[in-house]
């Protein structure tokens, strides 16, 4: 339907809400304004631990790329998993739809026929049963989708859209122009329309989701390109539409519990963007004049594949110093048999990125990126990471860990290859004497070489050039499919704000550590600080926020913080449940906003999230555990909200279990 600019629009989406909106769609809530407290944080997947890549089936009949079908794209998903030694995955297929890549846009109600497989009856079939088959690689199957691009020509959606005024108008009516592809122009879709006209929920998502009921599976979708657009006809901003792309991604979360990742998210108006909402960016470092602040924005709230700049594709401090998951689309592409350039692209960008990802960032100094463990990252014209001063990555010779195997495991690989360079072996490995090295190719592993001696902790290793093989202690067997078990329980038992710094006769029955004013551990229990620092405003206060010190009628209010985030580490050496309470306080009242994490000691997964504000007055957050078990603490400092100094607890208090 068309609306002539003099009709009001807010009298227009009144209209729209009261005839085209289905009857019970739920409302969101304030979140989705993206303030203080606002994020859809714990994403349903830990995209800094998954090797996220893309598959591009067809890139419709204007380009000479080979077409794929299902078999042939599950064929190569095994072959990456082998070359990634059963690294969990995600994969988005390119060009699924209609006639291929960017073609049947908005529409998502056909699949492409290029995926059919010889024997089945359609597309649809072949690609919900690779969907299906996908996980038996360690591998989650979605799909690689557009919200901004409207053709009018080659899909029953593109002219409901022009009819709903969906598409982009210029001030004198003009339909905003795209670009084309594949000799058909795209439009420009309103995400404000979109949205408050209900067809992005009812015309593209839930079509989309009955379609290909294994979506909900996977619980992840991409939109490519997903830009926010001003509309000069109906007067709708630049920040309406971005708070349209929100309202869409939170609806998208709440409804089917799915995550949306896209493209980019800089060059959004000043003070917006989808921290905390979209939790992978394909080029999360494209423009060179708004580069993100890895030092503020951790791996876990938002990560990315492609760290280079968008114009040039040259080297950024991401892509420098705290790694990339790297291009695997475009080797695809190239060579869909032989894979030509994977094994380097896996070794060289997407291990170091996931090791990296695994350690908390401590410094940088535009020089040097210091991360705990005693990991530095570093770059003179090639890629450098050690461990103390031994190398794991120099250029394109890499020795890491595959910290997701269960059991101890390294990939090293060559580029150019070598003869007997002498590696450091990490932590864990002090036990072993001897080592076997297999060889890696994407059709699986086999044996190089058996019971090589470890002297001293290193071990030599000749290599050939771009050969990927993995070292096992001796005998250990390389297809151990067993999962790492849990280091710990601990489960979250609730929160007060009501007793402030007045712990005594509440809190610490059996143990305490106050910072700045000492410790009375229990003797079931070890406690390890892993980064931050201590820091007391006042030992002799009296305002009731501030602890009641051990001893005497004074308080203090002190702080163990870290400006990007900190981890406690408790081993609990006995089989019983206890119970850990930790006092948050923003002392200053300046607005800190704190999320707190319970991971898992050996695999780094998330248990449990808090998400902490307005503690100006403190906050006791209660836990039960036993084991092994960490909280990780961590300050939420975005575009969209630059006012949180720090993250940092003031004490730790310990009790018998209820």
């Amino acid at each position: 339907m068309y609306f002539p600019k003099s009709f009001d629009r807010y009298r227009i989406f009144a209209f729209v809400l009261a005839f085209l909106l289905p009857a019970g769609l739920p409302a969101q809530k304030n979140v989705a304004k993206g303030e203080y407290g606002d994020m859809l944080y714990p994403y349903v997947h830990e995209y800094d631990q998954i090797l996220v890549y893309k598959i591009g089936v067809d890139y419709c009949p204007a380009t000479p790329s080979p077409e794929l079908n299902a078999a042939q794209v599950l064929d190569i998903i095994r072959k990456i998993d082998n070359i990634s030694r059963g690294m969990p995955k995600m994969v988005y297929l390119v060009g699924w739809q209609y006639r291929g890549h960017d073609t049947g846009y908005p529409s998502f109600n056909q699949v492409n026929d290029a995926l059919k497989n010889p024997g089945d009856a359609t597309a649809l079939e072949s690609l919900r049963w690779l969907i299906k088959q996908g996980p038996k690689y360690n591998t989650l199957v979605s799909l690689h989708v557009n919200f901004s691009d409207v053709y009018l020509d080659d899909n029953p959606l593109g002219p409901v859209y022009k009819d709903r005024d969906i598409i982009v108008r210029w001030g004198n009516g003009d339909y905003h122009e795209g670009y084309v592809w594949c000799d058909h122009m795209a439009f420009r879709a309103s995400n404000y329309r979109n949205w408050h006209q209900g067809t992005f929920q009812n015309d593209q998502i839930n079509p989309l989701t009955g379609l290909i009921p294994e979506l909900l599976e996977t619980a992840s979708l991409h939109p490519d390109a997903w830009y926010n657009t001003s509309d000069p006809y109906y007067g709708i901003s630049d920040e309406e539409d971005c708070m349209a792309m929100r309202e869409m991604t939170v609806w998208v979360r709440r409804q089917f519990n799915m995550d949306i990742t896209t493209e980019f998210d800089r060059r959004r108006p000043e003070g917006i963007d989808f921290v905390l909402f979209h939790p992978l960016l394909w080029h999360c470092a494209w423009d060179e004049r708004t580069p993100p602040d890895p030092m503020k924005i951790p791996s876990y709230f938002q990560t990315g594949a492609n760290a280079k700049t968008w114009s040039s594709s040259t080297e950024t401090v991401q892509s420098k110093f705290f790694g990339e998951i790297g291009d695997y689309e475009g080797k695809i592409l190239k060579d869909p048999v032989n894979l030509t350039g994977v094994a380097r692209e896996f070794a060289t960008r997407t291990l170091p990125w996931y090791f990296l990802n695994r350690r908390l960032r401590v410094s940088f100094d535009g020089n040097v990126a210091r991360y705990t463990g005693n990991i530095s990252s570093t770059y003179e014209g090639k890629y450098i990471i050690k461990s103390g001063e031994a190398y794991i990555q120099d250029g394109d010779d890499v020795f890491i860990p595959a910290n997701w195997r269960s059991h101890n495991e390294i990939i090293a690989y060559s580029s150019d290859g070598y003869k007997l360079r002498t590696w450091q072996l990490p932590e864990g490995w002090e036990k072993n004497r001897m080592a076997d090295i297999y060889l890696i190719s994407m059709d699986g592993y086999r044996l190089k070489q058996k019971n090589i001696r470890i002297i001293n902790g290193t071990i030599g290793l000749s290599l050939n050039p771009d050969e990927s093989v993995c070292i096992v202690p001796a005998g250990t067997d390389p297809d151990n499919k067993a999962v790492t078990p849990p280091s710990g329980k601990i489960e979250f038992a609730g929160s007060d704000s009501n007793t402030q710094g007045n712990w005594k006769g509440k809190y610490g029955s059996e143990g305490w550590s106050i910072v700045g004013a000492g410790e009375k551990i229990p003797d079931y229990v070890s406690v390890k600080y892993i980064n931050g620092a201590n820091r007391i405003w006042t030992e002799a206060g009296k305002d009731i926020e501030a602890l009641e010190q051990p001893s005497g009628d004074l308080r203090i209010a002190s702080q163990r913080y870290a400006g990007l985030h900190e981890i406690i580490e408790f081993e609990f050496n006995d089989t019983n449940t206890h119970q850990i309470s930790l006092y948050l306080l923003d002392w200053e009242r300046s607005g800190r906003w704190t999320v707190v994490d319970a991971i898992d000691a050996n695999s780094r997964k998330r248990i449990d999230t808090q998400n902490v504000t307005n503690f100006g007055s403190g906050v006791y957050l209660t836990y039960k555990c036993s084991g092994k078990v960490q909280l990780r603490l961590t300050n939420v400092y975005s575009d969209r909200y630059t006012h949180s100094k720090d993250a940092g607890f003031s004490a730790i208090f310990f009790d018998k279990a209820n």
